[in-house]
């Protein structure tokens, strides 16, 4: 194996497609290194014509942390083995719902994940179940100084609200309905020690501290900063592409415009509890 990865960005906002590498085979410190450091640098790395199994699926993820699950996988957010926790994931038109917001997954969680994977295994005959990816890192720095002085210091509560209307009644059953949590606004990424936006339109439910009319007006334009164009990337899959992203700084949307099944086959990297730029100050005090 190659010790240089190539790599060629997809836009200059976020994604690369990197080549030169089979996940199938043990990768190597150098070359771990260099996956995680495009994964910082471009938010989203995608590699092709990965026909892996589900153990060399778990063996390639296991060198960038510990895995888990979402708390709407395997049992709810219960204690899983590892070799366990890559998982497949089937959709279709009726059941993605949820899929048409912008979200970082597992963000009403105390700890959300860190890195995900995504690997195609079936794709619909109709459309083309795409997934979009946004950067935050462009959609904090592009907002006015003033409005950046005001989010810095402030928190949210993400929860399951919108989610469980979504979802059928015999799954949510099986679930921990109420999950909630307050984040910053503005995340400190644990690695880049940027400041990003994390703010979503699936998770988030209220501004901690700020009257609800409020809330909604200053959530709207956060989330419209989300949508902007030019800060994303849209990915056509093919069958054995494997993507693996950055969940702290950067969102996603799959579109839904397909008929018939769609299945990917899905791992998370567990992550750490969000913190702000006044949570960094003090811990540097």
């Amino acid at each position: 194996m190659s010790n240089t990865l190539q790599l060629d960005p997809i836009t200059p906002a976020v994604g690369a497609v990197i080549s030169g590498v089979d996940l199938r085979e043990a990768l190597s410190g150098d070359t771990v290194a260099q996956i995680r450091a495009a994964v910082l640098k471009h938010g989203a790395v995608f590699f092709r014509d990965q026909d892996l199994t589900q153990p060399q699926t778990v063996a390639f993820l296991k060198p960038f942390g510990r895995l888990t699950v979402d708390p709407y996988t395997l049992g709810g957010g219960a204690d899983v083995p590892e070799e366990l926790t890559v998982h497949d994931m089937e959709t279709n038109n009726s059941n993605a719902t949820a899929t048409q917001f912008w979200h970082s997954d597992s963000s009403h969680t105390a700890a959300p994940a860190s890195m995900l994977m995504l690997r195609a295994l079936e794709l619909p005959p109709e459309g083309g179940g795409d997934t979009c990816w946004s950067n935050m890192y462009l959609a904090y720095d592009s907002l006015s100084e003033a409005v950046r002085r005001m989010i810095d210091p402030m928190e949210a509560v993400h929860s399951d609200w919108r989610v469980f209307p979504l979802l059928d009644r015999a799954y949510t059953a099986m679930l921990n309905k109420g999950l909630s949590n307050a984040h910053p606004v503005v995340r400190v990424h644990p690695e880049t020690g940027r400041k990003a936006l994390f703010v979503n339109e699936l998770w988030t439910e209220r501004l901690v501290g700020v009257p609800e009319d409020e809330s909604r007006d200053i959530l709207e334009m956060l989330y419209a900063q989300t949508r902007r164009l030019e800060f994303m990337m849209r990915w056509r899959w093919r069958k054995n592409d494997v993507v693996f992203w950055d969940n702290c700084a950067f969102q996603h949307y799959a579109v839904r415009d397909y008929t018939g099944r769609r299945v990917l086959q899905k791992g998370y990297i567990k992550g750490e509890r969000p913190f702000g730029p006044a949570s960094r100050k003090l811990a540097a005090e």
